[in-house]
């Protein structure tokens, strides 16, 4: 692959990558700094990317890495940035409350452990089947699976009072 194609790609991938960034830091800011951090390192290592995999799923590793790493600098602080709010609501109680509900949703995902968290961002957030999970984070698919059984029943634990009695 060339550095153009490289850099191409880097650009169709970007938006998705600083997604998956400010989903695992759970804080914009910090989320802005292991995307830099990434695009930094994927700049630097272009040439590594020998197409065994797709390019997204190489850039995603590379994020996780980088944000692997901004854990190990300081604590992870803060929640999930929460939904836009709807200009078109109709009811703003409800408007409220959803967003109520999407702040909760982000702080108990920021609050999980940094394993579970990547799985479930992956997973839920990002789409990835389980076996692009596995290969993006270099674990196998029983690992995969029980952190995302763990996650899931740790938000509904943190979640049950924001779930109705139906839901739990």
């Amino acid at each position: 692959m060339s550095r153009g194609e490289s850099d191409r790609l880097l650009l169709e991938h970007m938006a998705s990558a600083g997604r998956l960034a400010v989903r695992l830091t759970g804080d914009p800011d910090m989320g802005e700094d292991v995307m830099q951090e990434a695009l930094v390192r994927a700049s630097r290592s272009w040439r590594t990317f020998r197409g065994q995999s797709r390019f997204s799923t190489w850039l995603m590793r590379i994020v996780v890495n980088a944000f692997r790493g901004c854990l190990a600098r300081r604590s992870a602080a803060g929640g999930l940035p929460g939904e836009l709010p709807d200009g078109k609501a109709a009811d703003p109680s409800a408007e409220l409350s959803a967003r109520e509900i999407g702040q909760a949703v982000a702080a108990a995902v920021s609050a999980l452990p940094p394993r579970q968290r990547e799985v479930l961002v992956l997973r839920a957030y990002e789409g990835l089947s389980t076996a692009e999970v596995c290969e993006l984070l270099g674990i196998d698919e029983g690992t995969a699976r029980a952190n995302l059984h763990y996650a899931r029943r740790r938000l509904r634990e943190r979640l049950a009072g924001h779930l109705g009695k139906d839901d739990t």
